[in-house]
């Protein structure tokens, strides 16, 4: 344990649209729940408004309910040891999702990015958008394939209260030696002072011990010291995009709300060129207040 108060989830929803973008996030959503020995439910939203031009007319039919439901039972009968079921109904995908993961009490919501299909339109389609933005539960958004044995996590924090439970989260899933805190800082006034280098330098110190304390907190001094820091200047979204290529991230972890707005700005008007040029998953953890609501 690594004190982190948090458990792992044990109701995985997979929320999928048939694409085959989404049968990375159906791998994914299988692994985990199997090694989590969670319940998983699939859900497929039927929305004959939304659906393009070059899907099977099938799709709009009046039994596509039970042809979906019927796919998908049979995805999940060969795996063994798996605990699934699916649920199927006409409806808008983001209402469908919100309905079941709150009904059943889901604690983690697994989707994919998909190209013009209802429920992705990539990441910043309605569905998907909505999802990490308002879901009261972490969100997985999978790019990459099965994890490897050996993950590299980032946790891309801001150091408010607002950010903690996403390291919560990570520390409750992975060993702190596979973390990675990700800080990025400003550097105010720069332009004012002579010594430029050595300014930044001295508000990059700053930032480390921030970090450090900040892990301490949440994690306990012992745990701290095996999470690696990473704290540099400039935009977060850019940063952690560069970081996550140059080091082959598996995934990255962070809040949706915090002092400088970290997520904010991956949710604003550069989410499209990070989600494009990130080769990883992304996790999207709710702050305490809006996984507690109602």
């Amino acid at each position: 344990m690594t004190g982190s108060g948090m458990d792992k989830p044990d109701h995985l929803l997979l929320a999928t649209d048939f694409s085959a973008r989404c049968d990375r996030a159906q791998d994914r959503a299988v692994q985990l729940a199997l090694q989590w020995d969670a319940r998983l439910t699939a859900v497929h939203a039927v929305d004959a408004t939304d659906v393009p031009n070059d899907l099977p007319s099938r799709q709009g039919r009046p039994n596509a309910v039970e042809r979906a439901k019927r796919l998908l039972e049979e995805e999940f009968a060969a795996t063994e040891g798996l605990r699934a079921s699916v649920h199927v109904e006409h409806g808008k995908p983001k209402n469908v999702i919100f309905h079941v993961a709150t009904k059943q009490h889901c604690d983690l919501i697994v989707t994919g990015i998909a190209g013009n299909e209802p429920l992705g339109q990539s990441f910043l389609g309605s569905t998907v958008t909505a999802l990490t933005r308002s879901a009261k539960v972490p969100v997985l958004v999978v790019k990459k394939r099965v994890l490897e044995t050996n993950e590299r996590v980032v946790v891309a924090s801001d150091l408010s209260e607002v950010s903690r439970p996403a390291l919560d989260l990570a520390l409750s899933l992975f060993d702190p030696r596979d973390l990675t805190l990700f800080h990025a800082f400003d550097v105010p006034f720069r332009n004012w002072t002579e010594d430029k280098k050595t300014y930044e330098q001295a508000l990059r110190d700053v930032a480390f011990e921030e970090c450090e304390r900040f892990l301490a907190a949440v994690a306990g001094a012992n745990v701290a010291a095996k999470i690696a820091v990473v704290a540099q200047r400039g935009d977060p979204a850019i940063l952690v995009a560069d970081y996550a290529a140059d080091q082959d991230v598996d995934l990255v972890i962070a809040g949706t709300h915090g002092r400088t707005g970290v997520m904010n700005v991956v949710l604003g008007s550069v989410a499209s060129n990070l989600l494009d040029e990130v080769p990883c998953d992304i996790m999207i953890v709710p702050s305490k207040g809006a996984r507690s609501a109602d």
